[in-house]
């Protein structure tokens, strides 16, 4: 007669179902060996293999010979990328403009197929079926892949803590590293043409990349922070404050922003104090402007190289990547 079963092996079995019922196993998905179960449980191998046996004839797991022990069902591969870019990309010589050009061009290369598709606002969009979302400036997509838990790519900007960052990819710019590079230039440069204070005109109130290059300027430096936008009108509504009092220094958020103070002493017939931009768009080359780059290279082929992974079938945890920009200085 064999014996009864003790409270201790009732119990790892709810354990493993658990596990199986939590909603991050997928159909496909490889689940713990017998020998896995028996170590991390500390029970027998003849115990966990019972278990195992147990679960697969009630359905909650398959064998498959000389593989191992797997969650019921196919595991779908992905069959191509669905770029999600929100609509602000659309501005020529924009971040978003250069980064989707770059990654396209990529992704043609690498003969990966990828379609597009423009958002607005923060509504969350119907997500693709066999596609993998590849996300840039749109929230709402952000928010529908981790209520689903979905796996997707997040580009220069990082999933938001906790459950949605173990499958929502990202690569990124280190934002605060920028602003402090900035900071020092600026430090190096000396004396500006006045003999105020350092000032920074950011980015729209509120964005995280934008407090994030304040933040690390502010880390070394002092300065007055004067909110704008990410475009060169934005840029000429505070023009006229960051120069006032002669300011020493000027850190722009973007190139765009620092396009608009060029500009504004220029009309004024008086020299620009020493000045930083961020970001090295097509603007920065042409105004011979000192600017904090984005890592473009690295950036967009570490995004192609998760993509490849994904859809070659990878399940692994979502990885996060952040790449240092680095200084372009000119003659501004």
């Amino acid at each position: 007669m064999a014996r009864p079963r003790t409270k201790k092996v009732d119990e790892v079995k709810r354990r493993l179902v658990a596990r199986l019922q939590d909603g991050f196993i997928r159909p496909g998905d490889r689940f713990l060996s017998t020998r896995i179960i028996a170590e991390k449980f500390a029970v027998s191998f003849q115990t966990a293999h019972r278990l195992a046996r147990e679960l697969c004839e009630e359905g909650l797991l398959e064998r498959r010979r000389a593989s191992g022990t797997f969650i019921p069902g196919t595991r779908g591969l992905l069959r191509g990328v669905e770029l999600l870019f929100h609509a602000r990309a659309k501005r020529a010589e924009s971040f978003g403009a250069r980064l989707l050009e770059e990654l396209a061009a990529r992704l043609d290369r690498e003969r990966v197929p990828w379609k597009l598709r423009w958002l607005e606002g923060t509504g969350g969009p119907d997500l693709p079926a066999r596609s993998y979302p590849v996300i840039w400036e749109c929230r709402g997509a952000v928010e529908a892949c981790a209520s689903a838990r979905r796996p997707a790519l997040l580009l220069n900007d990082r999933p938001p803590s906790g459950i949605a960052a173990v499958s929502i990819d990202s690569v990124s710019t280190d934002d605060f590293s920028g602003g402090a590079c900035a900071a020092q230039i600026l430090q190096r440069r000396g004396e500006g043409p006045g003999a105020g204070g350092f000032a920074i005109v950011s980015g729209p109130e509120g964005d995280e990349r934008s407090d994030q290059r304040v933040a690390g300027f502010r880390s070394l430096l002092k300065a007055a922070v004067f909110p704008a936008g990410w475009y060169f009108e934005d840029g000429e509504r505070v023009a006229g404050s960051a120069l006032a009092r002669g300011t020493r220094g000027i850190f722009c958020c973007n190139d765009r922003i620092a396009e608009a103070i060029l500009d504004r002493c220029a009309d004024r017939g008086v020299p620009c104090p020493p000045l930083v931009g961020f970001d090295d768009a097509p603007v920065a080359e042409r105004l011979n402007l000192t600017t904090i780059a984005i890592p473009w290279v690295e950036l967009v082929a570490a995004a192609a190289a998760v993509i490849q992974r994904r859809l070659a079938g990878d399940r692994a945890t979502a990885s996060h990547q952040t790449f240092a920009p680095r200084p372009v200085v000119r003659g501004t």
